[in-house]
């Protein structure tokens, strides 16, 4: 058995110029346009995804109605129905509880 041995590191080559930059070439924000902007974006996609969740739950309820009564000649497509329900549904109630979790951690911290 023979170890082979380690090739020597190369030396690093020219480095690009580096220029500086200015605090008048950058572009100034307001504080409160950014946060309102996220804010704003945040609530939509929570908005948006609750009401997935919802309509998931609402196609469940009739999938499982419908195999009740007769009316679905499929079953997995009633279960699948209700899989992606379940899943949603605890998809949300997990990410709800690790929301609650870092409140309860930032109203912990001490100032």
């Amino acid at each position: 058995m023979s170890i082979l041995a380690i090739a020597p590191i190369l030396p690093i080559g020219p480095l690009s110029s580096i220029t500086p930059t200015s605090l008048v070439s950058t572009p100034n924000y307001s504080s409160g346009d950014g946060a309102q902007k996220a804010g704003t974006d945040f609530s939509k996609f929570l908005n948006d995804a609750l009401s997935q969740v919802n309509a998931l739950q609402t196609n469940a309820d009739v999938a499982s109605q419908q195999l009740a009564t007769g009316q679905v000649q499929d079953l997995s497509t009633a279960m699948v129905a209700l899989e992606k329900a379940s899943l949603s549904l605890s998809l949300a109630v997990s990410v709800r509880d690790k929301v609650l979790d870092a409140y309860n951690q930032v109203m912990r911290m001490q100032m």
